[in-house]
This record gives structure tokens, C-alpha cells and sequence, in this order.
């Protein structure tokens, strides 16, 4: 345990002592916290709620990309051109800040693991240095990161069509043999997967090596070092769920005072109750981000360390050490 309880440490002192870093750790926490298992667990939630691209499928469920929408348009064109040219312009602007929440997103995760390395290798890290490695490693990453949301959904998409199947033949038995026999094989896919990804991206980043490079030296770290990184993953995850249910304990105890609020509300102005009401959930979303983004950069920098000393010095897995002792 001695190797990932030093990871864990030196990821915490990182997390305390550069505070900065959480400016960062609030956008990267948009990719998730809860690391490889959380991968898995939000693309089969999308897939079995909404199919591959639920957000595409529900674009197209509107008829934004029907003949006679774009019909609509041309008309609106010629009849209301002020109208039409405000929605476009619109949504030009919704479109532009989409994407620098992209980038924020992606930039944020770039900042943290070059910063988390230059401070285990001693050089300079600050936000402008963040800044500066997401300039140059934005579109490696985002590609990177792509690769493993799409990646995602494709192997959902193939485990779910025995319960599309079922549905249509009825054979419920017989299909649900093949999901659960399906789901065995793609939640190691999935997982190994995500691994290599995680690598590549600090080998793109750290190492400043090209995308195919990346995919490939992140493969080999992996092979490496299977064990160690299906062990830190679980390590990560349990302290994200005890930090979650810390969380809810804190609100729960919070949320005491406002229930005596409520109780003798007769006394109180409804407009003074909405208010109260309305502060209390500003109050839960800003400690929620709070807590992220401290979550966020511990997970970034445990990741970083652990890379880094795979990469220097090589590791062995706490289950082979316990077999090796036999």
C-alpha cells in the first residue's frame, strides 16, 4: 500500500498547498469525478435512457432537421429577416459558448496535469503556465478525450441491442443471457480502455508527444501496469463515494435550521420564505462546486503522480506483492 498511499499524499499536499489549481479542478470536474467507473456508469445510464447521442436524438425529436423546418426558415427569411437574423445570431452565441466551455473543460484538465508534474519535477507552475500547456496540447486532448465518450457509446450501443432485440422478437430469456454475457465482456473493455486514454493523455501532455504516439506509449503503460491502475481506480472511487456521502451528511445537518424555518412559517412572509428557499439551494451549488473542484484536482494530480512514477520507476501491484508473499 506503501506506493499508492504516497501518491495519495503527495496528491493531497498538491491539491492544499496550490489552491489555483482548483479554479481549474471546478471546470475539469464537468468531465467527471468519479474516474474510469463513473465512465462506465454514465455512458450505460445515457445509453439505456436515451440511445447513442441522446442529446442528438433529442435535437432531431424537435424537427429541427426536417424538410419542412428548413422551409420555415427560408419563409421566415424573406417575411421577418430582423426576426430570423437575431435567432441566428443567437445561436451563434449559444454555439461560441459551448465551445469555450469545451475548452475551459479540457484547458482546465491540461492545466492540472502539467502544473501537478512540473511540481513533482520542481519547475515553475502557475495559472499562466496552465494556461500556456492547454494552448498547445488543446486539440491532442480533446481528441483524446472524444475517442473515449465515443468509444463508450459504441460498446453500449452493441450491449444494448439484445434488449432492443428482446423487445421486438420477445425472446426476453434467451437475449437477456446474451446482455448479461455482453456486459461481462464490455465493462473490461470499457475500463482498459479508459486507461490507456488517461495515459495518452498525460504522455500528450507531459512528455508533449503527438496523438498516435500517445495512444501508443499509453498502451504499453498500461499492459505494464494493468493491476496498479484497476487498483488506484478503486481507491479513487471509494474516496469520491465517502466524499459524496460526507457531503450529504454535512447537508443534512445543515438543512436543520431551515426545517424549523419552515415549521413556523406562518410567522414569516411567503416572499421572505421563497427567498430563504432560494438561498438555500444557491448555497448547496456553490459547496457542491466547491467540493468538486477539490475532488477534481485531487483525482487529476493522483492520476499525474502515479503516471509519473509508472513512467520513472515502475510500480507492483498491491494484490501481486500479497501473492508474492505466499
Amino acid at each position: 500500500m506503501t506506493l499508492y498511499r504516497n501518491i495519495l499524499s503527495s496528491a493531497w499536499k498538491n491539491t492544499w498547498h496550490h489552491k489555483y489549481l482548483w479554479f481549474f479542478g471546478l471546470f475539469a470536474a464537468l468531465i467527471g469525478n468519479g474516474g474510469e467507473l463513473e465512465v462506465f456508469f454514465r455512458s450505460f445510464n445515457d445509453r439505456m435512457e436515451g440511445g447513442f447521442l441522446p442529446w442528438l436524438k433529442g435535437m432531431s425529436a424537435t424537427g429541427i432537421f426536417s424538410l419542412n423546418a428548413l422551409k420555415n426558415i427560408g419563409r421566415l427569411m424573406v417575411e421577418d429577416t430582423g426576426t430570423m437574423l437575431l435567432l441566428i445570431f443567437t445561436l451563434l452565441l449559444v454555439f461560441l459558448l459551448g465551445g469555450f466551455l469545451i475548452w475551459l473543460v479540457i484547458a482546465s484538465q491540461i492545466a492540472i496535469v502539467n502544473n501537478t508534474a512540473n511540481n513533482k519535477l520542481g519547475k515553475k507552475h502557475d495559472i499562466q503556465t496552465g494556461i500556456s500547456a492547454a494552448t498547445k496540447r488543446f486539440w491532442s486532448v480533446l481528441g483524446l478525450n472524444f475517442i473515449i465518450k465515443f468509444f463508450a457509446y459504441i460498446l453500449f450501443g452493441v450491449l444494448t441491442l439484445p434488449i432492443a432485440m428482446s423487445l421486438v422478437k420477445g425472446g426476453v430469456l434467451g437475449y437477456g443471457f446474451l446482455f448479461v454475457i455482453l456486459y461481462i465482456i464490455f465493462i473490461p473493455l470499457i475500463l482498459f480502455f479508459s486507461f490507456i486514454i488517461k495515459y495518452a493523455i498525460a504522455y500528450s501532455v507531459i512528455k508533449e508527444e503527438n496523438f498516435l504516439e500517445a495512444i501508443k506509449n499509453g498502451w504499453n503503460l498500461f499492459m505494464k501496469n494493468c493491476l496498479i491502475s484497476i487498483e488506484m481506480t478503486f481507491i479513487l472511487f471509494f474516496i469520491n463515494f465517502l466524499a459524496a456521502f460526507a457531503l450529504i451528511l454535512i447537508f443534512l445537518v445543515l438543512s436543520v435550521p431551515f426545517l424549523f424555518i419552515i415549521i413556523f412559517s406562518n410567522a414569516l412572509a411567503y416572499i421572505n420564505l421563497l427567498f430563504i428557499f432560494i438561498g438555500a439551494i444557491i448555497l448547496f451549488i456553490i459547496f457542491t462546486a466547491f467540493v468538486g473542484s477539490i475532488l477534481a484536482t485531487f483525482q487529476i494530480s493522483a492520476w499525474t503522480y502515479l503516471f509519473i512514477e509508472l513512467e520513472t520507476k515502475g510500480g507492483v501491484s498491491k494484490i501481486k506483492r500479497l501473492f508474492s508473499k505466499k
